[in-house]
């Protein structure tokens, strides 16, 4: 392939554009405020996308499936706050996260069990059960937060690799292994089958209940994680830490790589770019000393942007199957 082709491959990419939009807005924030681009700050941004894209990689997985979950924040916080009474009640770090994992694994099967036995639609279960476990971590705690003196905990989440925040590499790492997974592996292609065409999974032999089962639990799980890489760098938790805000920001990371929302479409790869993308822009505002009330303005209209970008990119696709299947037809 010559560089002409290469570069026409490229531009004909959807990461290709997102790259650029990425620079673009860094470009713009480092305009106005030079300090946006100093290594302090950029270490800020690799922390901001810690929490967020452990999470949206469990989210991103389980769109690519078909499926969804509004309630990972929730569960995140709930299970961590479990965790850190645990640790606080003597239980070495190391067992309390463990316990942590579990109690938002099972978080994840009650949604299964909402989703496939009581046949509750996935949007609807998980926001209705969201509240419940909102409620139970302001039970348990009181409202209040809970603080973890454990400084071992601390460290998982302090420490850093050629002064780069272990954290983000967590997330890189993360979010190139599941990309591997989705793309090489069996099952991995089960889940882009299951979410792009249950009809012809099915006819494929496929259990698209046990997959979306298995991607159910495996986003709580990770949303669990989540909480306790946020634990561990804010040596606390809170009811508030991991809410709605939370799985919505993961949700518009995923949908701003190119995941599409009704399934079958995207890449861990793009939805990494995504995730960098909207938690730049974040910080960008926040060093602009943008009102709270006008970020989450801005943030909420940025999901809706992702939510059309995805609309005309799915109406786009079905408009060339339908111009190959006439074709085919003629």
């Amino acid at each position: 392939m010559n560089l002409k082709s290469a570069l026409r491959s490229a531009a004909g990419s959807r990461d290709f554009w997102l790259v650029l939009v990425l620079i673009a807005v860094l470009a713009v924030f480092a305009l106005v405020n030079p300090l946006y681009l100093s290594f302090n700050n950029i270490k800020n941004i690799m922390f901001s996308v810690s929490v967020s894209g452990v999470m949206m990689v469990g989210i991103a997985a389980l769109l690519i499936s078909g499926n969804m979950d509004l309630s990972a924040g929730a569960v995140g916080c709930f299970a961590t706050i479990i965790g850190a009474r645990l640790m606080n009640a003597g239980v070495p770090w190391g067992v309390a996260v463990l316990a942590t994992v579990a109690v938002g694994a099972a978080c994840g099967f009650l949604n299964v069990l909402m989703a496939y036995k009581l046949g509750i639609m996935p949007f609807i279960g998980t926001l209705g059960i969201s509240f419940v476990w909102q409620g139970l971590a302001n039970q348990v705690t009181h409202n209040a937060a809970v603080h973890i003196e454990n400084e071992s905990f601390w460290k998982l989440g302090a420490g850093k690799i050629f002064d780069i925040p272990v954290v983000f590499i967590y997330v890189a790492l993360l979010c190139a292994l599941y990309g591997l997974f989705l793309k090489y592996t069996r099952f991995g292609r089960r889940v882009y089958i299951c979410g792009g065409n249950r009809f012809a999974a099915r006819l494929a032999g496929i259990n698209h209940e046990k997959v979306g089962a298995i991607m159910m639990v495996n986003c709580s799980v990770l949303s669990s994680l989540a909480g306790v890489i946020l634990a561990s760098r804010m040596h606390e938790i809170t009811p508030t830490n991991l809410q709605t805000t939370s799985t919505m920001s993961a949700i518009t990371a995923a949908l701003l790589g190119g995941v599409a929302f009704m399934g079958g479409v995207g890449a861990m790869k793009g939805a990494f770019i995504g995730l960098l993308l909207l938690n730049a822009f974040k910080n960008g505002l926040d060093m602009l000393g943008m009102d709270a009330y006008w970020q989450i303005i801005a943030n909420g209209l940025l999901l809706i942007t992702a939510i059309i970008v995805d609309y005309i990119n799915q109406r786009s696709l079905q408009n060339r199957l339908n111009r190959k299947v006439n074709e085919v037809n003629e």
